[in-house]
C-alpha cells in the first residue's frame, strides 16, 4: 500500500498493519494480511500542524492532511483506492470525560497487565498533594495524546523528540485526577510518571 499522507496508522478490519510517515520517508507498507473483497481499510490521519521554510528551505505552500482527490492518493498493488468516507474524532472535554467515566464504571478493578506494544486507550487515576505544576514524563510510551481531567494537554512522541515531557499546569489538577492516554503505536509500560522538570532531547 502506498500513499503520501503526512502520518497515518493503518488497519485492515481490526488488525493494525503499520504506520505511514512521509516525513520519515515511509510512504509504502506491506500488508501482513491478505486483503479480501469486503475487508475494511481504515487510516487514522494525524494533523501534525504545518511546516514552514527555515534556514533557506522551501516547502509546498499547501499541505492537505486528508485523503483528498488528487492529493495524498492511496494505492493498493498499484490500484487507486477511491470513495473514502472521512470523519473526525470527537476529542472535546465532555467526550473524553464520558469515555473515562464509562471505562472506570465498567472496570472498577485495577488491572496490572503490561502493555504489549499495541495501540489503545489507557486510563487511570492519581492523587495530587500538594497541587502544583508538574510535567508528564513520556519516556517508555510510544506516541499519542495526553488528557488530564478531560483537558487535552498535547501530543507526546518521545522517540522522535526533542520534547520528552508535557507541561501539566496546576489549574488543571485537583486532589483526585484522571489521566487518559490515546496511545497510537504501543507502549512498553502500564504506568505514567510526573516529575518536577522538563526534559528535552536535543
Amino acid at each position: 500500500m502506498h500513499t503520501s499522507i503526512q502520518n497515518g496508522q493503518n488497519w485492515i478490519n481490526i488488525l493494525m498493519e503499520g504506520m505511514l510517515d512521509s516525513y520519515g520517508g515511509v510512504t509504502t507498507i506491506t500488508l501482513s494480511t491478505t486483503a479480501m473483497a469486503g475487508d475494511v481499510l481504515r487510516i487514522l490521519v494525524e494533523n501534525q500542524g504545518r511546516i514552514c521554510g527555515y534556514g533557506g528551505a522551501t516547502y509546498p505552500p499547501l499541505e492537505l492532511k486528508s485523503l483528498s482527490k488528487g492529493q495524498n492518493n492511496v494505492t493498493l498493488n498499484g490500484v487507486l483506492l477511491q470513495d473514502w468516507i472521512q470523519c473526525g474524532i470527537n476529542l472535546t472535554k465532555s467526550s473524553v470525560d464520558s469515555l473515562s467515566q464509562s471505562n472506570f464504571q465498567a472496570s472498577p478493578k485495577i488491572l496490572q497487565e503490561k502493555a504489549v506494544s499495541q495501540p489503545g486507550i489507557y486510563f487511570g487515576q492519581f492523587a495530587a498533594n500538594p497541587i502544583q505544576d508538574t510535567f508528564f514524563n513520556a519516556t517508555g510510551w510510544g506516541k499519542g495524546q495526553l488528557f488530564i481531567n478531560g483537558y487535552n494537554l498535547g501530543r507526546y512522541w518521545p522517540t522522535r523528540g526533542p520534547q520528552i515531557t508535557l507541561y501539566v499546569p496546576k489549574p488543571f489538577l485537583q486532589a483526585q485526577n484522571t489521566v487518559l492516554l490515546i496511545e497510537l503505536t504501543g507502549a512498553q509500560q502500564n504506568s505514567v510518571s510526573f516529575i518536577d522538570h522538563s526534559i528535552f532531547n536535543w
